[in-house]
């Protein structure tokens, strides 16, 4: 008897990252991507934009909230666990991935580097590269939501996550920000992303994520 076909996974996750947000700066304390559904020469410019994102999302959600963020121009969401003590969890997916899986993945990826490291990450003024090795295995753990879904452990942090805000990632700017200033301004973005997208944008070309 022939054995079941495997079931696609419809799903994508991207990017995996924990950033330090003390005092309203973020900065990357680790990351993990898997970008192979862009082709090869965009993945660079999609990098920078996907720090663009998370930095500028981090600093400005609320100390011990929970926000999926819509990121502009692209199916994309941003899922972040900022805790209390500015330490940040962030995720992200495609629209149609469990944004109650989402965060329980970001509350464990946090969990799992204060366990591993302390509270050293406190005293970061720049960005860093811990090495953060299970980072990698959860972004491959979590790659299908479905299958997450099933696991007992799982389920019971679902029914403790219950308040998750949705925002526009313009929503979460302050008065007089707009996304291009930030974009013009920003040191995650290289002059030839810069560029790029100012000519995307010129001809009304929504592939850029901004």
């Amino acid at each position: 008897m022939a054995a079941p076909k495997a079931v696609p996974n419809p799903h994508k996750l991207i990017w995996l990252q924990i950033m330090s947000t003390v005092d309203n700066k973020a900065y990357s304390l680790c990351s993990a991507e898997d970008l192979s559904s862009f082709g090869y020469f965009q993945r660079s410019t999609v990098r920078e934009h996907l720090v663009f994102a998370t930095r500028t999302s981090s600093e400005r959600c609320p100390k011990g909230s929970r926000i999926t963020i819509s990121l502009k121009e692209v199916p994309y969401l941003l899922h972040i666990y900022r805790r209390v003590d500015g330490l940040c969890g962030i995720a992200i997916t495609d629209q149609a991935y469990s944004e109650r899986v989402a965060q329980t993945l970001v509350t464990k990826l946090a969990a799992g580097f204060e366990k591993q490291f302390g509270n050293q990450w406190k005293k970061t003024n720049a960005d860093q590269a811990y090495n953060y090795a299970p980072m990698q295995g959860l972004l491959q753990e979590y790659a299908n939501p479905n299958q997450a879904d099933k696991m007992s452990a799982v389920q019971q942090n679902l029914e403790q996550i219950q308040q998750i805000m949705h925002k526009n990632i313009e929503d979460i700017l302050a008065r007089g920000e707009t996304l291009d200033n930030l974009l013009e301004k920003s040191s995650d973005i290289g002059e030839v992303s810069k560029m790029f997208h100012k000519k995307a944008k010129k001809n009304n070309q929504c592939c850029q994520l901004y």
